[in-house]
């Protein structure tokens, strides 16, 4: 189990997310248990590892492993990524259409693609409203 509690801490770190962040998004109410835990000095109930599995963007088996998969850990979320995704979420089937019709023409207009360069792609440049 002692596993765990290293993971626990690595993959916060990972994160760039703090104890007291962690502690929010786990329902505890300070960032001094989550230093307890990530020492392994209070027992996680099993029930939580899942919670603390969610709030780390991680699999409960990775969590409670000895190694990270790196083929996972480039498919892990961004908060921005989950932000977004949260988001998405909300909207309903004929919103959740237009996100995606408005993301492919993003994509197919070359003008804000990763690989775009200097971002001068060659697509134009109207705004869509939402």
């Amino acid at each position: 189990m002692l596993d765990l509690y290293k993971n626990i801490h690595d993959r916060r770190i990972l994160l760039g997310m703090t104890q007291s962040e962690l502690a929010a998004k786990t329902g505890y109410s300070d960032k001094g248990m989550i230093s307890r835990i990530e020492k392994g000095r209070v027992d996680l109930p099993v029930s939580k590892i899942e919670v603390f599995s969610v709030a780390l963007r991680t699999d409960p088996l990775q969590l409670m492993g000895d190694s990270w998969n790196q083929a996972s850990e480039a498919f892990a979320l961004t908060a921005s990524e989950e932000d977004l995704l949260t988001d998405f979420r909300q909207l309903n089937d004929d919103g959740q259409d237009r996100v995606c019709e408005y993301t492919s023409d993003l994509v197919a207009s070359g003008r804000y693609n990763i690989r775009a360069g200097d971002g001068s792609g060659s697509g134009s440049s109207q705004e869509e409203t939402a």
